[in-house]
């Protein structure tokens, strides 16, 4: 792929026989050197991350960056613009769940194969940006890779001491856009921060910042040096559905330590009679939950992760 230097311009990515365009900003820097992917609206309801990009793209000029930077302002955008549920409204498809995907499948998974093709395979690192979707509180957190070769999980990990989220957790998962660009050699993460499909400003600055410290740790962007700051490191995590539908009810909030065989919340019917109980089963920290009281058999529930260090530079 190749890109003139000293340019900043606005492109539009469209997937093959299907009618899904993703809009971009691409800025190739005055100097060359490596390329990194920023994507939002993967999950089309999950605003912090999709505004962040907007106001990146306003901010970032070729004079003062190195390497080529790619925007996906938002990869769901039909979902977006719909405000449809985190699902591609195409075929109804996670399109978190469908890597690598295939050229001649549903056009979800057309544009998965479209992502591997065009953009992980082009890319050196990969953000992707998230939030807790439109009934979901989290405490911010960055998943980094745990399932791909040594050398990348190392530098997963360096990009995610970049970013100020609490809880750096280690995740072994690989059929999402980030935890398949791990399989193909690219060092990615995840940074989730916001929900309940809610846009907070101080929640959209926290990322903005940590975009940008990410590219200045990694060379990208040239005004200043990275900032570091200390984390507490989280594996084994544990993603739990409801195995009823009713009502939820939490005993605890996105962020609290958890010790072992704690009540975390139970599910009672419409009529208030107790249903289902769930108990943690590891101490540990709570990253994210339901926050509507109804819930639905087979949908995310609550997950945590066991802490195991605190680490600091």
């Amino acid at each position: 792929m190749h890109y003139e230097r000293n340019t900043k311009k606005q492109v539009t990515y469209h997937v093959p026989d299907t009618d899904i365009t993703i809009p971009a900003t691409l800025i190739c820097g005055r100097e060359s050197g490596e390329t990194i992917t920023i994507s939002a609206g993967v999950h089309s309801r999950e605003y912090i991350g999709i505004e962040a990009l907007i106001r990146l793209g306003q901010e970032l000029t070729s004079e003062m960056t190195r390497g080529t930077i790619l925007l996906l302002h938002c990869c769901n955008y039909k979902g977006f613009l719909s405000r449809s549920s985190d699902v591609m409204p195409q075929d109804g498809k996670n399109l978190n769940r469908v890597f690598p995907g295939a050229a001649d499948g549903t056009p979800t998974q057309k544009l998965a194969a479209f992502l591997e093709s065009e953009i992980i395979g082009h890319t050196d690192y990969l953000v992707d940006l998230h939030s807790g979707g439109f009934c979901e509180a989290l405490v911010p957190h960055v998943y980094y890779h745990g399932a791909a070769k040594p050398s990348v999980c190392a530098e997963s990990f360096r990009i995610a001491e970049l970013t100020s989220a609490k809880f750096l957790v280690r995740s072994e998962t690989k059929n999402g856009f980030y935890s398949h660009a791990g399989q193909c050699g690219v060092p990615a993460i995840i940074l989730e921060r916001g929900g309940c499909g809610l846009l907070h400003e101080e929640e959209v600055r926290q990322d903005l910042a940590d975009v940008k410290n990410i590219l200045r740790g990694l060379g990208f962007l040239l005004d200043l040096p990275a900032k570091v700051y200390p984390h507490r490191l989280a594996q084994n995590g544990r993603y739990l559905d409801a195995p009823v539908s009713g009502c939820w009810y939490p005993k605890k909030q996105p962020g609290d330590r958890l010790k072992t065989g704690e009540l975390l919340g139970e599910i009672r019917s419409i009529y208030g009679e107790t249903l289902f109980r769930i108990s943690a089963e590891a101490d540990g920290v709570l990253l994210y939950q339901t926050a509507s009281l109804g819930i639905k058999a087979g949908t995310p529930m609550i997950a945590y992760a066991e802490v195991e260090k605190e680490v600091s530079q």
